[in-house]
């Protein structure tokens, strides 16, 4: 697993404010990168691949730069605009994902401490700005395993449901009494699509059912294709009501089931204060 994701994962925090939006281009990040690395000396390392285990887990990236004769690690973050508005939760992510590679570094190295360095450098002025910490490695070992417990106790719950999902799925029903006319072909069709990685594209009347037709079989034919979400993507609201109707049907035809339905909605409508924003 990156470390980054690991970070984002357990250590991400906050509200989704995205008012300080900092983020570069990537080919301005690389070139801040690349800036911030020509002002180092002969000893620093740049792109330094790190990696460690605990338990079942593995978790590995690449270090931005070691400075060996300073032993100090360090994390380049390149932005625009004023570093002082970064949300302090942003900058807690950043520590969270140095932190992580200073372990893997001092297991690595075997060292005892490391300075650590967040080096935020302004794609528009140039300017760095360093805050650096010196952490043990105990501390940074600590640090890294509650990171690993947090996800890999996600992780295990998330298999169990899988698992018990797709034991219900195999034994799933169709909701109703009996299909309407059509819904029948179309859904063995939408199977036979499923299971062999084939497209589908089906026309079919009004009132037929097409929602539930359609639903129905790809769920039927997750456990043996190993699919662990389904999209169903929709052109305008309604359509989108009718695939949560549609699900929550099938929910409630069969109470062990426990889908995990999640509706995905423009931004600009999903704030629940838009008087306050």
């Amino acid at each position: 697993m990156a470390v980054r994701a690991l970070c984002e994962f357990t250590a991400k925090v906050g509200d989704l404010d995205l008012r300080f939006t900092p983020s570069p281009t990537a080919q301005e990040g690389i070139a801040g990168h690349r800036t911030v690395a020509t002002r180092r000396g002969a000893d620093y390392q740049v792109e330094l691949s790190l990696s460690g285990d605990y338990r079942e887990l593995t978790v590995r990236g690449r270090a931005d730069g070691y400075d060996a004769s300073r032993n100090q690690l360090e994390e380049v973050k390149t932005y625009r605009g004023e570093l002082d508005a970064m949300p302090a939760n942003h900058r807690q992510l950043h520590w969270a994902q140095v932190k992580v590679y200073g372990w893997l570094l001092c297991q690595r190295l075997q060292l005892e401490s490391v300075t650590l360095a967040l080096v935020y450098f302004n794609i528009v002025s140039e300017q760095e700005t360093l805050i650096r910490e010196p952490f043990s490695a105990a501390m940074l070992q600590a640090f890294f395993e509650r990171q690993c417990t947090i996800f890999l106790g996600w992780a295990q719950q998330e298999l169990a449901h899988t698992q018990a999902l797709h034991t219900t799925l195999g034994r799933l029903k169709f909701p109703h009494a009996s299909f309407r006319t059509g819904q029948r072909v179309l859904a063995e069709s939408v199977y036979k699509a499923v299971s062999t990685g084939c497209c589908l594209m089906a026309q079919a009347p009004t009132g037929i059912g097409k929602t539930v037709g359609t639903l129905f079989p790809l769920l039927k034919a997750a456990p043996g294709q190993k699919l662990d979400k389904i999209f169903f993507l929709t052109a305008k609201t309604p359509g989108r009501r009718l695939a949560l109707d549609a699900l929550e049907v099938i929910n409630h035809s069969a109470p062990e089931l426990k889908l995990r339905v999640l509706e995905l909605v423009a931004r600009d409508k999903t704030c629940e204060h838009p008087d306050k924003a």
